[in-house]
């Protein structure tokens, strides 16, 4: 994927798409810093390029950049000669110059859609319901995601690869039935929010109203634009897509507590219920009345999560179906 090859005089170019704060990608960065330079020179000139929507909180970004967050370790701290810039745009538009990118990069962001769309009786599409609403889910997230990999397309330079790793599906089998991650806390949520309606908290419109504009891929999903004239002619290739499982990351730290003789639970219920507010708040607190203030929804909404907590307290943590399925495609440019 790294060739030695690559101009002596000009930098090598990483763009992270739906970057967020950095974290996730920041030791890999680092890995990459080292490769591209073990293959080229031992100062080679590194730019990486951040790419989230204008309301990203850049802020942790820079902090985290700069060591002011210091975990994960930034490798701004240990390496001259990397360059760093931030774009707030949209990866449904091209976001930087033709031909300007080595190595494109994107983890846990390209299942977001460029719009959501209505689903009347479920939170997301994966589960029965009705399937008119779920057809044009799964419309808009192919015709998003060859948007997508055409803009990517334009951005590489010839040679130049493409990385994009998300949350998956898997198709049914004879054998097997499909599956999504994170399955139950999509479960949960519904669960919840169906009973502020019966509760009166919510109206049947509001919960209608919610929609969280993703759709999680399979394999087959993402590999279909591949096979449309319309991406041939950007040069752009399919490589492969690799599927894993990723064990929960709140349960395996659960675990690493529990075998120091700490059974740490409420930490446990605590942090996955913070981690799934991160994603999901706006769209719950979007989907009440104008007509009721902030505050109420707000409290609305805190009410969602303190009920997912406790929710999460009173199960034991390997109860949940929580792993995390990803597809990683491998992509690059004639």
């Amino acid at each position: 994927m790294l060739s030695s090859s690559h101009p002596k005089n000009q930098p090598f170019t990483v763009a992270e798409f739906g970057a967020a704060d950095g974290s996730i990608s920041m030791e890999l960065i680092t890995d990459i810093i080292d490769v591209v330079r073990e293959k080229s020179h031992p100062d080679k000139q590194i730019h990486i390029m951040y790419e989230d929507i204008p309301t990203n909180e850049f802020n942790s970004l820079y902090k985290r950049m700069n060591g002011i967050i210091p975990k994960p370790r930034s490798y701004l701290l240990d390496y001259d000669n990397v360059f760093v810039t931030t774009s707030g745009t949209n990866f449904f538009n091209q976001c930087f110059p033709s031909s300007s990118v080595d190595l494109a990069l994107a983890f846990n962001a390209t299942h977001y859609l460029s719009k959501p769309l209505p689903l009347s009786d479920h939170v997301y599409r994966f589960f029965p319901g009705n399937q008119e609403e779920r057809e044009a889910i799964t419309k808009q997230a192919g015709a998003d995601w060859l948007v997508f990999l055409k803009h990517r397309a334009n951005e590489l330079k010839q040679g130049g690869w493409g990385v994009f790793s998300t949350v998956g599906e898997t198709e049914a089998t004879l054998d097997e039935p499909a599956m999504m991650g994170p399955h139950d806390i999509f479960a949960i949520m519904d669960d919840i929010w169906k009973g502020f309606v019966s509760k009166g908290l919510i109206t049947k419109e509001e919960y209608q109203r919610f929609s969280f504009a993703a759709c999680f891929r399979n394999a087959r999903e993402l590999q279909e634009p591949f096979n449309s004239e319309e991406l041939r002619k950007t040069g752009l290739r399919f490589d492969g897509v690799k599927f894993a499982i990723l064990p929960c990351f709140f349960a395996t730290e659960w675990k690493e507590r529990l075998e120091k003789g700490i059974d740490d639970r409420a930490m446990f219920a605590r942090d996955i219920t913070t981690n799934t507010r991160t994603y999901s708040y706006s769209s719950f607190y979007g989907s009440l009345n104008d007509d009721r203030t902030a505050e109420e929804k707000s409290q609305i909404c805190d009410l969602l999560y303190k009920e997912m907590e406790t929710y999460f307290l009173s199960k034991h943590p390997e109860d949940f179906m929580n792993d995390y399925l990803t597809n990683t495609i491998y992509v690059f440019k004639e």
